[in-house]
């Protein structure tokens, strides 16, 4: 029976339909990847300048441009750019903004959800005011907008008090009266302390109008969020600014309603004082959080802020700035003695216990004293996702049973040894050695520690039988990876850092030739993706040669003794690692620097040269494996 019009038409339209959805997944995703990057204190290409380079690809087809429309019109951009100063100090400015677009064709403004404000260079609070008045936002209610994006790079180094509180006033009362279903902000100003005395929304967070649900704040100045502040529905909270010792900084309601928390600390025993005026013993659970990111960072009042502060620099990046290794913590004192006497001399009480019921992701930077002070607030073993960067000190807290508990589904550390440690090379074989020995049912495990030159091995016993992905960031020796592939059986995703030394020649000495590839077993039928660093510093070469690196990085040549230079030719540690994936049919893709990955390529080239006709199928995944460059 021949299909009726409405039929066809009916079938036509769903078609059209799964078109433009597809095209419009595909414009959001090359969008989010062309994204800047949250945590750099560089300054970021502007919302107008991403929009024009992504313009292009609008002119393949009237399809592409209709997928298109909502990224190009879900945000009213502002633009101010500050050009060049005349010889009288007159200031030119820039000014851009897509309002008249949308304006002028109505159907584009059922798109809008978002109000984008771009400066550059001395820019006033209140000229994108009169930017978008002039150009009509004004004479119209924009019910539709609930997020306020707001990015400004100064650039020029301006007295405090540059811009005067009047026209803060004024961009505060504009946004709270414009924006009536405001609900997010996003506010990025790293080095705005030079300019303002204030944090510049400080009117629209403790406004009684604001319903607000998130905010954002990447600033050298931080909010003050006092408790007159009324913002019951806050969800979502993320202060990336100086540390206020003020105990009564953020309101205590907040650990009822907050489900994201990122915020500074500055001393593990004053943790929550930022929430709460301890004055004894208390109990605060934060009935909904669910991830919380804490950022060790200096307290405004500290010397060595002070210090700081008389640079030229931002002071965002100054109290941001890793603080380990260095003379300072000692003359400071090590938190975390077992005296219970703080890096400021003075015995601090632990007298708040707090509860996290929802709590399912916790990751703590930076911290340079004893790791343990900040980890006795929680109990690891029931916090299914954990991320410990740059852990400095009080490595023994770190017990592996805890962070790879019953709850664990994946576990991130990242130790940084100081100066002068003696023997902790050793210590971190040792725990590396309980980590992977646990019966624990981990999917996803990152471990990287700053080694230098020591090599570090695996236990031949792995109780982590059920990870998924799998990073080391550490000199491994390549010995071991057979086995531990053979231990994982549902492994994905593996990334190495190789030491350019492996054992694995002189526990195999004699047992391994060519023609003996295609005996040997499968090492994993699951790995898909192999990521491989291989370090090139120390390597050693007969003759008493050494890498020369390239331009590019690559270890491209061979100084000899007599001064000789001759190409590098595939070493050992290429040829093993060729040998090993020759073992893994599940194989899709290797990655590693563009010099490794071409020495592999002409190991396995080699291999499946000395293979007969009959065995090449055994092999067959070596001929569809992807090679992709990647940079450390």
């Amino acid at each position: 029976m021949k299909a009726t019009n409405a039929q066809r038409k009916q079938r036509q339209a769903h078609r059209q339909q799964t078109l433009s959805d597809t095209f419009g997944l595909l414009f959001r995703y090359l969008w989010g990847q062309a994204a800047p990057a949250d945590s750099s204190n560089a300054r970021q290409p502007s919302h107008a300048d991403r929009l024009r380079q992504f313009q292009p690809l609008t002119a393949v087809c009237r399809q592409w441009r209709e997928a298109s429309l909502p990224i190009f019109y879900q945000s009213i951009v502002c633009s101010i750019r500050q050009k060049s100063r005349g010889g009288k100090g007159a200031v030119g400015y820039e000014k851009k903004t897509n309002l008249p677009l949308i304006l002028g064709a109505g159907r584009h403004r059922r798109y809008v959800q978002r109000l984008v404000i771009d400066l550059v260079g001395d820019v006033a609070p209140n000229l994108p005011i009169a930017l978008l008045s002039r150009e009509g936002f004004d004479d119209l209610e924009w019910y539709e907008i609930d997020r306020l994006e707001i990015n400004h790079w100064h650039g020029h180094l301006r007295r405090p008090g540059r811009y005067s509180q009047d026209a803060l006033a004024q961009l505060n009362a504009y946004l709270l009266h414009r924006l009536p279903k405001l609900v997010s902000i996003n506010y990025r100003s790293p080095d705005d302390q030079k300019y303002y005395t204030e944090f510049p929304l400080d009117c629209l967070l403790a406004s009684r109008l604001s319903q607000l649900l998130e905010v954002r704040v990447h600033s050298g100045i931080a909010p003050r969020i006092g408790h007159s502040a009324f913002l019951p529905g806050l969800t979502t909270l993320r202060l990336d600014c100086p540390v206020l010792t003020d105990a009564s900084n953020l309101p205590r309601f907040f650990a009822e309603t907050l489900e994201h928390l990122q915020i500074g600390f500055s001393s593990a025993d004053s943790l929550w004082d930022r929430f709460y005026a301890c004055t004894g013993t208390m109990t605060v659970e934060f009935t909904r959080l669910r991830t919380l990111d804490l950022r060790y960072m200096l307290p405004l009042d500290s010397p060595r802020r002070r210090t700081m502060e008389s640079r030229a620099k931002s002071l965002y990046r100054e109290c941001d700035e890793e603080f380990t290794a260095d003379e300072d913590s000692d003359e400071e004192g090590e938190e975390g003695d077992d005296d219970g006497v703080s890096r400021y001399g003075h015995a601090v009480p632990n007298t708040v216990r707090c509860a996290f019921p929802m709590l399912s992701q916790l990751r703590i930077s930076r911290y340079p004293y004893a790791i343990g002070r900040v980890l006795r607030h929680f109990d690891l073993r029931l916090i299914p996702h954990i991320c410990l960067r740059d852990v400095g000190r009080g490595w023994a807290s770190l017990r592996p049973e805890h962070i790879c508990g019953p709850a664990a589904g994946s576990v991130q550390v990242d130790l940084a040894a100081r100066p002068g440690d003696v023997g902790w090379e050793s210590w971190y074989q040792r725990w590396v050695n309980r980590v992977f020995s646990l019966g624990s049912g981990v999917t996803s495990l990152q471990l990287s520690a700053h080694m230098g030159s020591t090599r570090v091995s695996l236990p031949d016993i792995i109780g982590l039988t059920e990870l998924r992905t799998l990073s080391l960031g550490l000199p491994l020796d390549l010995g071991v990876l057979p086995n531990l592939l053979t231990r994982l059986p549902h492994l994905l995703q593996l990334a190495v850092h190789v030491h350019p030394e492996s054992s694995w020649d002189e526990r195999n000495a004699g047992v391994i030739d060519g023609c003996m590839l295609d005996r040997l077993p499968v090492l994993n039928t699951s790995l898909q993706s192999l990521v491989a660093y291989v370090d090139p510093c120390g390597e050693p070469l007969a003759g008493g040669g050494k890498r020369r690196i390239g331009e590019h990085g690559e270890p491209g040549e061979i100084v000899c003794s007599a001064g000789r230079v001759s190409m590098v030719r595939p070493l050992e540690i290429e040829r093993e690692m060729a040998w090993i994936l020759a073992r893994v049919p599940s194989l899709v893709e290797f990655q590693s620097e563009s010099w490794t990955s071409s020495a592999l390529a002409q190991c396995i080239d080699d291999i499946l040269a000395s293979l007969d006709s009959e065995h090449q199928n055994q092999f067959s995944h070596l001929q569809r494996l992807r090679y992709a460059s990647w940079s450390y």
